[in-house]
């Protein structure tokens, strides 16, 4: 394997990978941090978002996964996968105006600190994954500039999607 294709191996098993070790870290956290959100609206107020957000997470795990395979069989899944993104890309959107709607009804302190922030951070996942590519350094101010001389680029699964 020549060494681009095995850095491009190596980022995309970094991603897929580290998509799954955030979901099992966000849920760790919340196991620890349950015991001082007191009552069922305190607790309904991080698990929905959180909820959105592992799911969203999750198919972003695959989708990297996906391409890893694909460096070993260029056809692995490649009819199905803009079908099966497409309708998630629905689902998300669906679950994300729901969890917007549930936010004012969980109106606790937990909700402010814990679940709004964990709601934006799915809405900018499911951006960055759907519509355009928000991930480009560890450097924000290269964000900054793209956004600053509108240069965004569609994210690589907007791309397929649109394929079909």
């Amino acid at each position: 394997m020549n060494s681009s294709k095995e850095k491009l191996r190596r980022e995309l098993t970094k991603l897929w990978t580290g998509e799954l070790a955030a979901v099992i870290s966000f849920w760790v956290c919340f196991f620890v941090i349950k015991k001082w959100l007191i009552g069922t609206l305190a607790l309904l107020s991080v698990i929905c978002p959180l909820c959105i957000l592992s799911f969203i997470l999750i198919q972003g795990s695959v989708y990297w996964w996906i391409l890893l395979k694909r460096l070993t069989m260029p056809d692995f899944a490649k009819g199905r996968v803009g079908n099966i993104y497409r309708f998630l890309k629905v689902i998300d959107v669906f679950l994300l105006c729901l969890g917007l709607v549930a936010i004012p009804i969980y109106n606790n302190i937990a909700t402010v600190f814990i679940g709004i922030p964990i709601w934006m951070f799915a809405l900018i996942e499911w951006i960055n994954y759907y519509k355009i590519r928000l991930s480009y350094s560890y450097n924000p101010t290269i964000l900054l500039r793209h956004v600053k001389n509108g240069t965004l680029k569609k994210s690589r699964l907007a791309r397929e999607i649109e394929k079909r």
